[in-house]
């Protein structure tokens, strides 16, 4: 009998007459989970990192604000307003308009053309000449203030006008006329850049404007000083997106790519040129810069480019971005990094999603290392990273203080083996449409939410504390006082506010709620192995008698269905795998195939609010069947 080993590391079994295949060309179809160092495993969840933020609007911005003296600021932004991370409170507190701007009344990044929703705002840290605090931002989606005029800044205590002398004293308009908005902002080559900026009233779509070198007297905010200049591009397409990419800033267009480099001339600061490229990009702020790589969007694929050459990445998902993401909506993409598991994110709307929503409800995931390609159902619009945090001591243990995860005893194995280490350790941040902001790998479920009372009724309602579950939504009650029979049972949410949630649960028969308990929505994982048939090149069947998981210990059980020839229908379905040892880290359970097919494929798949799956080996015994149909 053969034996054909899909595994991360060596178990124990001779060499010879092993077949060794690797995850990341043995498994599809990974939904909620991914192969990291070879392990295929399912995914953790998120939890809340605050209480909602007062404006309750869509997040357009996450940012770690680095201020001169080394220290860091967390920084958010809605439709409407900036926030700061209080780490005494553990919330976000809303900051005032203030100078020039003091009659603001807000962003109003609206939803309505919906295309503005793509106006994120864009954000860095860039000292006064005086080398003082100041963060600034601007957008395409922002309101001007009375001046006219959406580029601001913050300067660690209210927000102002940019381009205002009355705010900022060094400001100093381009000679081409006066600088109103941009969609991207950088730090770069010593001076502050604005990508697609609009100036003299004429929105610059190839354009880079650019302020003379940052100094005491003031240079770094004037932009018609030596060394200033507005660059345009030659070209008739229009920038689709950038980023940084060490001494370079990739500027991706709808069809090519090209590049400003830096030079050492101070008045002539940046060389362009071009990266050969077959095809453009099209979502503005999918763009990521990692391991020496920036990475984007097109809806004719996934690109990269290192400075020298663009070329498409996606090769094993190569009509993703055209059938998978909605089109009238690509530009919703947003892309970040996670560091914990080294892998890229676009947060996307899908194209099966519901037209009349507005708002990302997948999440494309590229592990870089292994070259593996997973989709998570998430519902975020924004990422971040931040080392600011709640530094958790004994004392701090109080869920109405901001630390939400607390409410919780069920799920916190994570954060109990952090406490006293919350601050400097850098942390994956999210936000969504409804003003919450979250931070991945946490736990291992999803939204969650205190619940008050359930009423007893043909579809029970839950009174919840404030929380982003919508109709669709699968989760589990835990931990309720009287109506126990809710308890630990899947629950379908028929409708949904952020204070309550309608289920499809027939609570009449139920006793009476009395108090607590908790709703959770777990993570519901799934993969596939790709159809296996080694002798086919023989004219043969494949016939698998046995199949062997190794599985860790403490994540819980997985349940497995096999199918033959690709047929629509298990010949057996949910088979319970399950670990029994206590005593070590992993154990082999082995599963009775004893099934002849033409292919015959695997699914996997697990639905869990507590517990993370970790796949570590699966072997496969199989010999050959009969002569194939």
């Amino acid at each position: 009998m053969d034996i054909y080993e899909i595994t991360a590391w060596s178990s124990g079994v001779n060499k010879s007459g092993v077949n060794y295949l690797q995850p990341s060309d043995s498994f599809q179809d990974v939904i909620d989970g991914y192969i990291y160092r070879q392990v295929l495993q399912s995914r953790r969840g998120f939890g809340y990192f605050a209480p909602r933020l007062a404006g309750a609007t869509r997040i357009m911005g996450i940012f770690d604000f680095i201020k001169p003296d080394g220290t860091y600021e967390l920084l958010a932004t809605d439709l409407n307003f900036l926030y700061r991370y209080n780490t005494t409170t553990g919330v976000f507190d809303q900051l005032a308009f203030g100078g020039s701007m003091a009659g603001y009344a807000g962003f109003a990044i609206g939803g309505v053309p919906k295309d503005d929703n793509d106006g994120y705002i864009s954000g860095v840290s860039y000292p006064t000449a005086s080398n003082g605090t100041r963060f600034v931002f601007t957008g395409k989606g922002i309101a001007a203030n009375a001046a006219g005029s959406a580029v601001f800044f913050y300067d660690g205590t209210n927000v102002k006008n940019f381009t205002s002398v009355m705010d900022n004293l060094n400001y100093a308009a381009p000679v081409e006329g006066a600088l109103s908005r941009a969609t991207y902002v950088f730090y770069l080559n010593g001076r502050i850049n604005f990508v697609i900026p609009t100036v003299n009233a004429v929105q610059r779509n190839q354009g880079v404007l650019y302020s003379g070198i940052r100094t005491t007297s003031g240079n770094g905010d004037k932009f018609n000083v030596a060394g200033a200049g507005l660059f345009q591009f030659s070209t008739y397409e229009d920038i689709r997106s950038c980023g940084i990419l060490g001494d370079d800033l990739i500027v991706w267009f709808s069809n090519s790519v090209r590049a400003l480099e830096i030079t050492s001339d101070a008045f002539n600061p940046y060389r362009p040129y071009n990266i050969p490229s077959a095809i453009g990009v099209d979502a503005p702020f999918s763009c990521v810069s990692w391991a020496q790589n920036n990475m984007a969007l097109g809806k004719e694929g996934a690109l990269q480019t290192d400075s020298r050459a663009a070329l498409r990445f996606d090769n094993k998902i190569p009509s993703f971005t055209a059938d998978e993401v909605d089109e009238l909506n690509f530009g919703l993409t947003y892309g970040g990094f996670d560091r914990i598991t080294g892998q890229f994110l676009w947060f996307y709307k899908s194209a099966d999603s519901d037209a009349s929503d507005i708002t990302q409800d997948k999440t494309l995931v590229y592990n870089y290392e292994e070259k593996t390609w997973s989709i998570y159902n998430q519902r975020f619009s924004v990422l971040g990273q931040t080392v600011v945090g709640t530094n958790l001591t004994w004392n701090d243990i109080d869920e109405t203080a901001g630390n939400l995860s607390w409410s919780r005893w069920d799920t916190t194995e994570e954060t109990w083996n952090n406490i006293g280490i919350g601050n400097n350790i850098k942390k994956t941040l999210a936000g969504d449409d409804l003003g919450f902001i979250y931070e991945l790998n946490q736990d291992f479920d999803d939204y969650f939410a205190s619940v008050s009372a359930i009423t007893k009724a043909s579809n029970a309602v839950a009174t919840i504390s404030a929380s982003s579950f919508k109709a669709g939504d699968v989760v589990i009650f835990e931990n309720i006082e009287g109506m126990t029979q809710i308890n630990e049972i899947e629950a379908l949410i028929v409708s949904a506010t952020p204070t309550s949630i309608t289920t499809n649960i027939d609570s009449t028969l139920f006793d009476t709620f009395t108090a607590g308990g908790t709703v959770t929505k777990p993570v519901r994982f799934s993969a596939k192995t790709i159809p296996l048939n080694p002798y086919r090149n023989q004219g043969r069947k494949i016939r698998i008698a046995y199949v062997e998981f190794l599985l860790d210990c403490n994540g819980g059980s997985l349940n497995v269905d096999v199918y033959d020839d690709e047929n629509e229908t298990p010949f057996l379905a949910d088979r319970p795998i399950a670990t029994t040892l206590t005593t070590q880290e992993r154990e082999w359970v082995t599963m009775t195939v004893n099934h002849e097919a033409n292919f015959i494929t695997f699914a996997l798949k697990q639905s869990s609010y507590k517990n993370q799956i970790r796949l570590t080996n699966m072997r496969i015994h199989a010999l050959p069947g009969g002569l194939t149909s």
